[in-house]
């Protein structure tokens, strides 16, 4: 296993429940604001598709490809394919330095760029294609969360420098917060911005394999409690203890996060229930 898919942990295979964390939040938000019963079932389940094959895929094949390895041999590369001339081009004009420069990137495609990002790039592709598509036939805010999504997913890579390793709160915003946000916007009322930012915090402060991750319950705790619901703001730091103690292991930072990953789900649909 490489270092970035040791680090990522949101791709790959289930990863003890992390790739179910953005369909969680989204039924989460559906639970706070649900839609009404005749529409319900269809809403739920074009929201769903458009998480699991069009957000997810977009993400893992933007965010978490490692752009910069083949990117930095395009810097220095000098070789040139051999390709047709163009007519009537004259040595030393724009025409000729276009010429040379299309030469060099069809060079450095067929011997590094193809194999390194060929696949990432139909992924991508075709995820948003779906995205767009299921947006469109959700409505307005779901087009709009899709590119919303694709914006971020762009940021998370620049700030990443293309390495394929995303942080924490890059993933929060775009695998629960942007899923939350959906699944309210399926009951069609206004959409609250509170309950979105404390679950992006919650999920992006405990998945930190630090002290620092205490802070994502007591978070939403206290939000909890400033909504009028201390009984469920207690039931979420119990939800939290089990994660909160196994950082008291030293446990490496991918077992922690496969161990939180479940009990994150749960706080999740809790906050979305009480909601």
């Amino acid at each position: 296993t490489s270092e970035a898919q040791k680090t990522n942990f949101w791709i790959g295979t289930w990863e003890g429940g992390w790739r179910a964390v953005p369909l969680a939040a989204m039924l989460a938000g559906a639970w706070a604001r649900p839609p009404a019963d005749d529409e319900r079932l269809t809403a739920l389940a074009l929201a769903a598709t458009l998480i699991l094959a069009g957000w997810e895929p977009l993400w893992r094949a933007i965010a978490t490809t490692a752009w910069a390895a083949p990117l930095a041999h395009w810097r220095v590369w000098e070789q040139e394919a051999p390709s047709r001339r163009w007519p009537y081009l004259q040595p030393g004009t724009p025409g000729a330095a276009l010429n040379h420069a299309w030469g060099r990137a069809r060079a450095w495609w067929q011997t590094i760029g193809a194999a390194a990002l060929s696949a990432s790039l139909r992924s991508a592709f075709l995820a948003l294609l779906v995205s767009l598509l299921l947006g469109v036939v959700l409505g307005r805010t779901a087009l709009f969360l899709t590119l919303l999504l694709l914006a971020c997913t762009q940021l998370a890579a620049l700030w990443d420098e293309g390495r394929g390793r995303p942080g924490p709160f890059w993933q929060a915003i775009t695998l629960v917060g942007i899923p939350w946000v959906l699944g309210t916007s399926l009951g069609g009322e206004t959409l609250p911005l509170l309950a979105p930012l404390a679950v992006t915090l919650l999920a992006g402060f405990f998945a930190q394999d630090g002290p620092i991750a205490i802070l994502g319950p007591l978070l939403a705790a206290g939000f909890l409690v400033w909504q009028g619901h201390p009984f469920a703001a207690g039931m979420l730091l119990l939800l939290a203890f089990p994660g909160l103690l196994l950082l008291t292991q030293r446990v490496a930072g991918t077992t922690y996060r496969q161990a939180v990953a479940l009990w994150l789900i749960a706080m999740l649909l809790l906050v979305g229930g009480t909601l």
